[in-house]
């Protein structure tokens, strides 16, 4: 039996900045998930992150979203994370968003 209420709209925000072996730069990481009560959701974001091939993490915020936020990628996110699964959403740094697409 589960403490869970599957109908919380309850999302637990992770920031954090995480680095794969070998690499020396971070990637700055969202993470959105649901989770059980008595589970740690700073060795779950942890664990998360392992499994998508990061060795090493510094959290930078936690927090809980609590309502549907209004803009993407926030939005698809904390659907994914209603839904039950985890959603990791992965900024490189790169400010360049208008690269060049075929303008001919």
């Amino acid at each position: 039996m589960s403490d869970t209420n599957p109908d919380s709209n309850e999302v637990f925000l992770i920031i954090a900045d995480a680095w794969k072996e070998g690499e020396s730069d971070p990637v700055n990481v969202h993470i959105l998930f649901k989770s059980e009560p008595e589970e740690d959701v700073i060795h779950a974001a942890l664990e998360i992150l392992a499994s998508e091939g990061f060795a090493e993490a510094e959290i930078s915020e936690i927090g809980t979203l609590t309502e549907q936020p209004e803009e993407e990628p926030y939005l698809s996110g904390y659907n994914t994370a209603l839904s039950g699964q985890v959603a990791m959403i992965e900024f490189d740094g790169s400010s360049e968003e208008d690269e060049d697409e075929d303008e001919e």
